[in-house]
Order: C-alpha cells, then sequence, then structure tokens
C-alpha cells in the first residue's frame, strides 16, 4: 500500500517496496534550489578519480558539546588520510581550515549556503524548530537543522557532479567530525563489503546495528524513535537511491513534525525509516552472544573494546566494516598497540572482526 503524506504544499507518494517507488514533487519542492557556488570550483581532478565521493558539511554553532579546536582536529583526521573524492558544505569562514585540513587532495568546497536552514527542506522552519526544541532533552548541544540537511546535501552534491561530467556509481554521506583517532583508513570506504557478506545488490543496502527485539511493537503513528541503535554518521547508495532516501526521509520529517513530534535528531526519525524499510538495511550485531571476545571475559568498560573484539568506540564500528582488508590488518595493529597501556593489559584481547 503506498503511503500518502501531504503538506507544506508537497505531494509524497512512496510505494513500499525495495526495488520501485513512486514519487511526486509538487512546484514548490522542486524550486528555490540556487545554482551552487564553489570555492574550489578550479581545483584539479585527479588523473585517477576515485570510484566514489565522500559528502560532508560543517556549520560552526554557538553552542555544541565541543570545542573548535576539537572540531578542527576530528576534520583534518577524516580530510587528512582519506583519499577518496569529497565533497564540501560548509560556510566562506570556515574555507581556509578545510583547504588547510585537506592539503594537496581534491576536494570540491560548496559555500553556496551560509547555514543549514538555507536549504530548500528546512527553508521557513526556524521558528518552528525553535518551539520544537523544547522536547529536546539535549536541548543546548544539538545541530538539528546540520543533521536534518544530510540527506539534500548528500543528494545535491550529487546531482551538481554529475552536472560537471563527474558520475559515480554510488555516494555516501560522512560527518565531518566521525574520525576521532588516529587511523590508516586511505582509499575508504571498500565498496565490495557489503554485497560479499549480504548477497544483495549494494544499491540496496543501508548499514545499522541490529535494533533491540523491543522496537518490533513500534507503530509508524508513534514517531521518531528516540534510542540508540543506529547512527547517523555515515550513510549512502546509488544516486537513485541516495534521491529516494532524500524523499523519504523529508516526506516523513514534515509529517512527524506537523504531527508535533521531535524531528530534532535525525537518528531517532531514522530509526523510524530503517522500520519502515527493513529490507534495505544491513544490521550488525555489535552484542552477539557467539563472537569469541562475548565467549571470552565479558569486556571491561573500556570504549575500544566490545563484544566484537578491540575495534575502538563502538559508535565508529562502521569505518572499520567497511573497510579494505588490508587497512582491517592495519587498524587490527594500532588497536593491540594502544591496548597495551590500558587497564586490563594482562587479558586475552580477540582482533576486531
Amino acid at each position: 500500500m503506498p503511503l500518502q503524506i501531504v503538506g507544506r504544499s508537497r505531494l509524497f507518494i512512496l510505494i513500499l517496496s525495495l526495488s520501485t517507488f513512486g514519487l511526486f514533487y509538487s512546484k514548490y519542492y522542486l524550486q528555490n534550489v540556487p545554482d551552487p557556488v564553489l570555492a574550489d570550483n578550479t581545483a584539479a581532478i585527479p588523473s585517477t578519480p576515485s570510484s566514489i565521493p565522500l559528502v560532508s558539511a560543517f556549520f560552526p554553532l554557538s553552542k555544541s558539546k565541543h570545542t573548535m579546536r576539537e572540531y578542527e582536529w576530528w576534520l583534518c583526521q577524516f580530510l587528512q588520510p582519506i583519499t577518496t573524492d569529497i565533497y564540501f558544505y560548509t560556510s566562506a569562514e570556515m574555507v581556509p581550515v578545510v583547504r588547510k585540513c585537506r592539503g594537496s587532495l581534491h576536494i570540491t568546497i560548496d559555500i553556496t549556503f551560509s547555514t543549514p536552514f538555507d536549504i530548500p527542506p528546512l527553508r521557513d522552519l526556524e521558528e518552528e524548530y525553535q518551539k520544537m526544541y523544547t522536547l529536546d532533552r539535549e536541548k543546548d548541544l544539538h545541530s538539528s537543522a546540520l543533521w536534518n540537511g544530510k540527506p539534500f546535501f548528500l543528494d545535491e552534491a550529487v546531482k551538481t557532479l554529475s552536472r560537471q561530467g563527474r558520475n559515480y556509481d554510488y555516494a555516501f554521506w560522512n560527518d565531518a567530525g566521525s574520525f576521532r583517532s588516529t587511523h590508516n583508513f586511505t582509499d575508504w570506504p571498500s565498496l565490495t563489503q557489503g554485497s560479499a557478506l549480504t548477497g544483495q545488490k549494494q544499491e540496496d543496502l543501508l548499514f545499522c546495528r541490529v535494533p533491540h527485539p523491543s522496537h518490533r511493537y513500534w507503530q509508524e503513528d508513534m514517531g521518531p524513535i528516540d534510542n540508540y541503535f543506529s547512527e547517523a554518521s555515515f550513510f549512502g547508495g546509488s544516486p537513485q537511491t541516495v534521491s529516494w532516501w532524500r524523499a523519504t526521509y523529508y516526506a516523513y520529517h514534515d509529517h512527524y513534525l506537523r504531527q508535533g513530534h521531535f524531528v530534532g535528531k535525525d537518528q531517532n526519525l531514522i530509526h523510524a525509516l530503517f522500520l519502515l524499510f527493513p529490507s534495505r538495511v544491513i544490521g550488525v550485531w555489535l552484542d552477539d552472544p557467539d563472537a569469541p571476545a562475548h565467549k571470552a571475559l565479558l569486556p571491561l568498560e573500556n570504549k575500544d573494546e566490545g563484544f566484537l573484539g578491540t575495534c575502538g568506540e563502538n559508535w565508529f564500528y562502521y569505518q572499520f566494516w567497511l573497510a579494505s582488508a588490508p587497512a582491517r590488518e592495519s587498524m587490527h595493529k594500532i588497536w593491540e598497540s594502544a591496548a597495551r597501556w590500558t587497564w586490563g593489559w594482562w587479558r586475552q584481547r580477540h582482533e576486531c572482526l
């Protein structure tokens, strides 16, 4: 059965099917997308471009969980080692920092939007978001507009690159601050991992942690799910899937916002979409009782060790999971070396699965 959602002069018709969907936009949604303003439009494209682009963004916040110094360090951990093509949205004042972190590697810097509220799906919603913040248990620390801008940024970057004659089979969003420790990932992510493990076509897959069994009782009208069984740091797929995700995400964003639900955390809305479209999702059971590390001693309170082994922080496990075999082996050595200097150094440890 199709789901019809009408609101704010938009009509979305989504056919709940793995391979096909119907999508109709009103004129309102298609207009007012400005031509991109690229700070590095003349940057040389490498002779051997990567097979995918990574899309990201950073807009400074007046209030944040972290300092600007922390964000800059994380930004450089992402932009300096990763050789994959990067399309980056930011404000004009942040361009020097982005260029410094990226160095000589290719990057497209897009300064079309000064804030996430400038993008069409969120335009004129700033007042509604201010009202919605009263529902947020961490209201002083969240950047809801940037979080909810990710599907738009990814899809628009793919379209901009296509107009430049740069067409890719896949494209992915990656949070600018998601690489928070030393790593050896370079040509990342590896596209072979998803289809090799699941047998499903890569263009039909999303990746997340397996949700708790209690969520089987969730119903669509309950709204977004405020829980931690997935995250929004990384997502993507084929250009068609990226466009589908954008349309689906904003259809439910607007629908739940009109109903008075809190939509300020993208992962809460994503949780709902995962349960609505489970056939598109790859699941990883981080607490797998059959994993070797789980069968051994229970993990200590160590952020770098879990039931899948010594894998770094669970929150960023996807980085290892999506890496090539050589990169994984290199990270095993880094984590094992670091573990020798932690409490519990005497314990048996297992390589990350």
